[in-house]
């Protein structure tokens, strides 16, 4: 039987993620994927700013990951269309007053990219194969559980079956898991919103389409859906509802051509169709994140509607705010309590993306709705489509035509009616949230876990949209430049391995930090934030502290005390600080 630190049950993003923070502090582990090769049917494709700064982080190279996302301008925009040259409104994120609040607060640039999932985990995965710390077991499954801190795994092109002795389990082994499953722990919440048919096609599109974007809701009755751009020249997938009465099988790649040819106004060759799937959107947490020595992280612990984009980035920071603690843990720099702080942390989170997730799902209806289309609208038209499968292909035709043709009515009223052009371009930017989230992307405080609570942080009027930077604790540290050459961030003085105590006057702290870590096992450093005299200005007006205050920051970037002042004792404070956060 053979031994690991921490495995980990599932190769996706999360997996592969925790897995190389794991990495990143020494931890050796066993990555298990069922698959394999990697999916080629693209997923998510939204990667926030949060998920940015972890993975660079890591180590990433941001820019080569750029490369492979679609262009900053295609990344920004959002459009609302009858097909997919007829535009009704749209959203463009380089607006200024939004853009403005990204070059701000966000230190990658691009801030965000419209990235296909398969190209994430193309680079996550070269990572993984460079990291010793990391065995990759992939078409190897997880059968079960063997005993305390064992579990059977079997290689299914050989059905040969292992023992794995493990001190901790990650369970990244997505919606369906099997280790939650094996845990007894049931989700939160509606299992099934809607069925989802995805297509994946690989077109370029770039001479074709009239405006370059990330996204086009599609109204036009013959071929509704979202049509996404993973890149406008390279890779796009097609939704679209399947209703109770329909299967899957009736969508072949003829089907989805000649449907995608009338929201295109062109032809789609058959062969473009590489992969059809199906999905199911949920709205779901997990009541738990732990079971003993076994953890839930991403899709796991929660599914969310794609609608905003938050499945994947949460999971990311799942993987990330566990995997220090278990690293802590594990080099016995940490009381095990420490780990408890997971769920206390991550779960208010997922919750909250959860709900805006579903909200934004409901508000998209409000855009068909301004036009004067019924939400029921579609599922009558799939029905009737199934009823009259069997008819001859005229009287067919003839009848998709007669439920169709009301909408075709309702929608030529767009350009016939400014009344009906206000109420859509009132409807779509209201829709703006759905796009335009900073606040929740990296905005989120933990009120407990590993941290000194503190006075609350300051609550923005739209938190979803509105970031105000705050260095309360269980805040991310805010992003300020600290030279006025823009190349040194206060992200730069994070220490991903341990503790870093943050001052401007390292007076009284520097005996400080050396006199608590001669006892303590986890590193701890104190850094001075040499910046320039604005860049000072602004860390004291964002930090909240004097010139002799201080900011301890943990290894994933959030505060975990704010001392406002030197106390008079600041090796005592600081060390009661530390053991509030269960480093030993």
């Amino acid at each position: 039987m053979s031994e690991a630190e921490v495995l980990i049950v599932g190769g996706g993003p999360s997996g592969m993620v925790s897995a190389l923070c794991l990495a990143q502090a020494g931890v050796s582990c066993v990555l298990l994927e069922r698959q394999p090769g990697l999916c080629e049917h693209p997923k998510a494709h939204e990667i926030n700013a949060r998920t940015l700064e972890i993975l660079a982080g890591l180590g990433f190279d941001l820019d080569a990951l750029a490369a492979e996302a679609s262009p900053p301008e295609d990344a920004a925009r959002i459009l609302f269309c009858r097909s997919i040259n007829e535009e009704f409104g749209r959203i463009d994120l380089l607006e200024e007053d939004i853009a403005r609040s990204y070059r701000e607060h966000v230190r990658a640039e691009p801030a965000y990219l419209n990235l296909s999932q398969v190209e994430l985990e193309r680079a996550l995965r070269a990572r993984v194969r460079e990291r010793p710390e990391i065995e990759l077991l992939t078409g190897a499954e997880w059968e079960g559980f063997a005993g305390e801190r064992r579990s059977r795994i079997r290689a299914r092109a050989t059905e040969a079956r292992r023992e794995l002795a493990h001190r901790y389990l990650i369970a990244a082994d997505g919606a369906s898991s099997r280790v939650r499953a094996a845990l007894g722990i049931t989700m939160e919440g509606p299992a099934r919103l809607l069925d989802f048919v995805s297509a994946y096609l690989e077109l370029d599109l770039s001479e074709h389409v009239n405006t370059r974007a990330k996204l086009y809701w599609l109204f036009e009755p013959a071929a509704p859906g979202t049509l996404i751009a993973h890149h406008v020249e390279r890779r796009w997938v097609y939704h679209f509802p399947l209703f109770e009465h329909e299967r899957i099988e009736s969508f072949t790649p003829a089907v989805i051509a000649t449907r995608l040819a009338v929201a295109l106004g062109r032809e789609v060759a058959e062969e473009a169709v590489k992969s059809i799937s199906l999905w199911r959107m949920s709205a779901q947490v997990a009541p738990t994140f732990r079971a003993g020595d076994a953890f839930l992280v991403g899709d796991a612990a929660h599914r969310f509607p794609p609608t905003g984009g938050l499945g994947l980035n949460t999971g990311v920071a799942d993987a990330h705010n566990l995997a220090w603690k278990l690293a802590a843990v594990l080099r016995d720099q940490a009381d095990p309590a420490l780990l408890d702080t997971y769920e206390q942390e991550r779960r208010p989170v997922a919750r909250s993306n959860c709900e805006e997730s579903l909200a934004n799902f409901d508000n998209i209806f409000a855009v068909p709705a301004s036009l004067g289309l019924p939400r029921s609208g579609l599922e009558l038209k799939a029905r009737v489509e199934r009823w009259s499968a069997s008819f001859p292909r005229l009287a067919r035709r003839v009848l998709q035509r007669a439920v169709e043709l009301p909408a075709q009515l309702i929608m030529g009223r767009f350009r016939r009616s400014a009344v009906v052009r206000e109420r859509v371009r009132e409807a779509i930017a209201a829709q703006v949230a759905h796009f335009d989230r900073l606040g929740l992307d990296i905005g989120y405080v933990y009120r407990e876990g590993a941290l000194v609570p503190d006075a609350p942080a300051p609550a923005p009027e739209d938190p979803v949209r509105c970031y105000v930077p705050s260095a309360a604790a269980g805040a991310r540290l805010p992003h300020l430049w600290l030279d006025e050459g823009r190349a040194r961030s206060t992200h730069d003085l994070i220490d991903p391995l341990g503790f870093t105590l943050l001052v401007l006057a390292g007076e009284g702290w520097d005996a400080a930090v050396t006199s608590v870590g001669r006892e303590l096992r986890a590193p701890l450093r104190v850094r001075a934030l040499r910046a320039s005299a604005e860049a000072r200005a602004r860390y004291l007006e964002v930090a909240e502290v004097t010139e002799r205050g201080a900011l301890l920051i943990r290894p994933d970037g959030h505060v975990a005390w704010r001392c406002r002042d030197l106390p008079s004792a600041p090796a005592e404070a600081l060390g009661e600080a530390l053991r509030a956060c269960h480093l030993r």
